[in-house]
């Protein structure tokens, strides 16, 4: 079974940003740098409470001894349970008197320096290592009592408790980038939503898309969809209308032509066969002529801006056109005048050209033998104006703003089929120009160019 969807192409060399991933990234960008932030303030704030577990220890040793003499300090620092708290790295005390003589060194307990005005806790390195000291002096004696301790004792309780917190902040850090992609994930589901919407519809459902759950900021997208499908439906309206139009309107001089052909076939007569073959040859031209025009408003429906444009006189072309209308023209006997101003008109001369033609033609059609059609171009006010008035019965007031529909003509008794003046409407708006009609007696059609658009020289011809 083949599938009545059409295919999307897509440039498989271009990269398909993903807006769920943007967003995840972005969202981590931020969060990122304040959970690192977070985890290395609690470490330091761990280190400082770590700071402050050993220097209370040194405090209590330091209390515990600061009520004793030499001689009772020796015996504390000497029994079994005063490595109660860290039997590996022991406490180790000095006892300097307050000359900087060396009273009492524990066993074992590094070379440290004297000084006097030396802060109460400090860290100070040794050739056995760096030691936590602790210095209070005795205010009756002037001792000075200092306790000390091995700093990387420290440092490895510090570094058990980061390892021991490492494992909670890691499933930490886990679980909100599971969270962050869960709820951006939650966070465009309307616009999934919204594309299993537009992606579920029938080829020919061009209803606007139901926006009730959209977020405020898909809004816009939702609206530019449903003005596009309100223009695909409008345009798919025109073009059943003009389909239908063309249909009715080609079924007439080909019904024609086979009735004059059968005419001929079925006819003895050399002049009466001769006559039918004249009608049919009538009905051939005139059909051709009309899917000439079929052709050329489906072309320009296409153009979006005017092609090969360029520099050209539009007073010229007026004139050169008219003098190709001069046969059909004397053939009813119509007097055909131009006058005007030289314009060089900004735009595509073949486009231009084709314009000018189906106005004349028009012009020509609509005018009774003996009749008139007048052109001329002038400036007035901020447009430069191409006017075209023929003698004939004119278009009653009501119908004039009809005029340039597709297949609409003021009457059924006129000839053509209506589709020269919408030739001229479609090169009028290519060109930036409006049209407009009026019936002073007569027709008269005015195209008017805007100057901004059109690059004019004026030379008043006399």
């Amino acid at each position: 079974m083949y599938s009545t969807r059409p295919r999307v192409s897509r440039d498989r060399n271009v990269p398909r940003k993903s807006l769920r991933r943007r967003l995840i990234v972005l969202t981590l960008g931020v969060l990122a740098p304040v959970w690192l932030a977070l985890a290395l303030g609690a470490y330091v704030f761990m280190l400082r409470e770590v700071d402050k577990l050993f220097d209370q220890q040194l405090e209590h040793v330091a209390a515990t001894l600061f009520t004793l003499d030499l001689a009772h300090i020796k015996a504390a620092v000497d029994a079994p349970g005063f490595h109660s708290f860290d039997d590996e790295d022991p406490f180790v005390v000095y006892v300097w008197s307050s000359d900087g003589t060396q009273l009492f060194r524990s066993e074992f307990a590094p070379r440290l320096p004297y000084s006097h005005d030396a802060p109460r806790f400090q860290t100070l390195g040794t050739p056995e290592g760096r030691w936590r000291v602790m210095r209070v002096k005795d205010p009756d004696s002037g001792n000075w009592l200092v306790v000390a301790r091995p700093s990387h004792e420290r440092t490895v309780l510090a570094r058990d408790l980061a390892a021991s917190l490492a494992v909670p902040w890691f499933v930490s850090l886990v679980l909100m980038v599971a969270l962050v992609w869960l709820a951006v994930g939650r966070g465009l589901a309307p616009l999934y939503d919204l594309s299993r919407q537009v992606a579920g519809r029938k080829p020919d459902d061009l209803s606007p898309v139901a926006a009730v759950a959209t977020p405020r900021e898909a809004q816009p997208l939702v609206d530019e969809i449903n003005l596009l499908l309100a223009r695909v439906d409008a345009a798919l309206e025109q073009e059943r209308r003009f389909t239908a139009d063309a249909s009715h309107e080609l079924r007439t001089p080909l019904a024609a032509i086979r009735a004059q052909v059968e005419v001929a076939v079925g006819e003895d007569d050399a002049v009466a066969r001769q006559h039918a073959l004249g009608q049919a040859l009538t009905g051939v031209v005139a059909a051709s002529r009309l899917i000439d025009q079929l052709l050329t408003l489906a072309r320009l429906d296409h153009l979006d801006a005017v092609p090969d444009a360029g520099r050209c006189d539009l007073l010229q072309l007026a004139r050169e056109e008219l003098v190709d209308c001069t046969r059909v023209a004397l053939l009813k006997d119509i007097e055909l005048s131009l006058d005007g101003e030289t314009c060089q008109l900004h735009g595509s001369p073949g486009l231009l050209r084709l314009a000018l033609r189906n106005l004349f033609d028009n012009a020509i059609a609509h005018t009774p033998r003996g009749g008139t059609v007048t052109v001329r171009l002038s400036r007035e006010g901020d447009e430069i104006c191409l006017s075209v008035r023929d003698s004939g019965e004119g278009v009653p007031e009501g119908l004039l703003e009809r005029l340039g529909e597709r297949f609409f003509r003021a009457g059924e008794s006129r000839p053509g089929s209506g589709l020269g003046l919408s030739i001229l409407r479609r090169i009028a708006s290519l060109h930036g120009a409006r049209v407009r009609f009026t019936s002073p007696g007569g027709l008269q059609v005015g195209v008017y160019f805007p100057l901004a658009m059109a690059q004019a020289i004026y030379t008043v011809q006399g």
